[in-house]
């Protein structure tokens, strides 16, 4: 398919010529800035042309007072100012405004011109893939679970994304979300707009370790060909997450105990000091003060990072979460209601089982069920489709938790959830967006408001996105 290219210019023989030029190119046309309008209600161009002077018997340039406008609405495609004004003054102006380049009719040279719309058009692609690799991984790591355990760790993580040079130590069991509560911090946090690196410390050999997490300069080492960023200047600006922190060697531990007190590091082969500004997070499941005890782990990085620690409970403390999960799993499969696929039982046993393995557990069971399901040609998952060891285990818990009384409560807390964003959405229109003043009207103060919406959009982004005002006021998806 030819990449879409849109023309706005009052001059059909300069159009034609740019058709017949550039003919690997579908190139559609647009003579005034109504015929403009009406062209960008379609976003699927690769690249924009425009001339500033539209009509030359206006006294101002129409092109230039499109710029803003259509960089507002279409922030990404790129737009080339095409003009045969030759004033530099009047370019300066484009780029100020938002173009991102410009060509000079004058200087019409048909390689240069191929070469430049090609970079232009593969960079709006390039974009897009990594938007879609950042919105599927942003889904895969969505905090979900509406429990007081989660909503305690929310509202908590909620404080600590507020003071972004703080250290923060989440702990739990294997699988049970560590790497999600630290995205989710990071997707609160002022540091939402910079990297998010996650590392897990366990995976890397401890003698590439320091060279891994620091950088070298080439030649530091045999091997050392080349020089190397390293995951710290990776995640410069943003939040370093370091998984498994009881793993690493004492020297790693002193390394990450001096960039906590100054924030520099030392490259490996190079004595210069680096400052950087960025948010260490650290997980581990090991208790560090046993490992701190056995003089495994340094005593002052343990005090060091202790003090904002966030324990994430196992998933059989927080059974009603499992609901949840199940709706975002095999939503995620295609199946929007767990009720319509599942039987009573499975629901039961999957209510009652224990799981060790906790929310990654949970996730490969919902995806072993389904591909069971489809190769025993069920039109429901039944208990024959459930993993050998859920099947087998007897259930711990009976007479005091039933799948329908959690989905009754689950759909309970939903419903209010429409209640209070409905109310929220009404205190921010009567106040035109003044989040204290709408804080104020609700009983609240303005960080208790912004942590019920960021709970929501967390747990619900569909149902948040009814309610305008909420979305435009805290620029939720931006």
């Amino acid at each position: 398919m030819k990449s879409r290219i849109l023309v706005i210019d009052d001059e059909p023989a300069f159009i034609q010529k740019l058709r017949y030029a550039f003919r690997e190119f579908q190139l559609e046309e647009a003579l005034t800035v109504g015929d403009s309008k009406h062209a960008l209600q379609n976003n699927n161009y690769d690249l924009i042309l425009l001339d500033l002077n539209l009509d030359p018997t206006a006294k101002a340039l129409e092109g230039l007072a499109l710029i803003q406008p259509i960089k507002s609405s279409h922030p990404n495609i790129p737009l080339v100012v095409v003009t045969a004004d030759e004033q530099t003054e009047t370019i300066v102006t484009a780029m100020k405004a938002g173009a991102d380049d410009y060509l000079r009719k004058s200087e019409f040279d048909l390689l240069a011109w191929r070469k430049k719309f090609k970079v232009y058009i593969e960079n709006k692609r390039l974009h897009e893939r990594l938007n879609k690799i950042e919105a599927e991984q942003a889904e895969q790591y969505i905090f979900v679970g509406n429990s007081p355990e989660i909503d305690r760790i929310k509202q908590t993580l909620s404080h600590l994304a507020e003071n972004p040079q703080i250290t923060v130590l989440l702990t739990g069991e294997t699988g049970v979300g560590k790497e999600v509560a630290a995205r989710y911090l990071h997707q609160i946090s002022q540091r939402k707009n910079k990297p998010f690196i996650a590392v897990n410390l366990s995976t890397i050999q401890n003698t590439l370790l320091e060279s891994a997490l620091f950088g070298h300069k080439k030649g530091a080492f045999t091997g050392a060909n080349y020089e190397r960023e390293g995951y710290f200047r990776k995640a410069n600006g943003g939040i370093l997450f370091l998984d498994e922190i009881g793993d690493i060697s004492q020297d790693i531990q002193i390394k990450l105990l001096r960039f906590l007190e100054n924030k520099t590091i030392q490259i490996v082969g190079d004595e210069k000091d680096i400052q950087l500004d960025l948010q260490i997070v650290v997980a581990t499941n090991q208790n560090l003060k046993s490992l701190m005890e056995k003089g495994q782990f340094r005593e002052e990085l343990y005090y060091r990072i202790k003090h904002y620690q966030v324990d994430i409970p196992p998933l059989r403390d927080r059974r009603s979460d499992i609901i949840e999960l199940l709706h975002h799993f095999l939503g995620r499969l295609g199946y929007e209601n767990p009720d319509d696929i599942l039987t009573d039982e499975v629901k039961q046993k999957l209510i009652t089982y224990d799981w060790p393995g906790n929310v990654r557990e949970l996730k490969y069971t919902v995806d072993t069920m389904v591909l069971k399901m489809k190769i025993m040609r069920k039109s429901k998952i039944e208990l024959a489709c459930l993993p050998e060891e859920i099947l087998h285990t007897r259930d711990k818990v009976t007479s005091f938790v039933t799948y329908s009384e959690i989905s009754e409560k689950t759909q309970m807390k939903s419903q209010f959830a429409q209640v209070e964003l409905s109310s929220i959405e009404n205190a921010l229109k009567k106040t035109y967006g003044q989040k204290q003043a709408a804080a104020d009207l609700l009983g609240m103060n303005a960080d208790q408001l912004r942590y019920r919406v960021l709970k929501y959009w967390q747990q619900n982004p569909q149902m948040v996105n009814q309610y305008d005002s909420i979305v435009k006021y805290y620029k939720l998806g931006s």
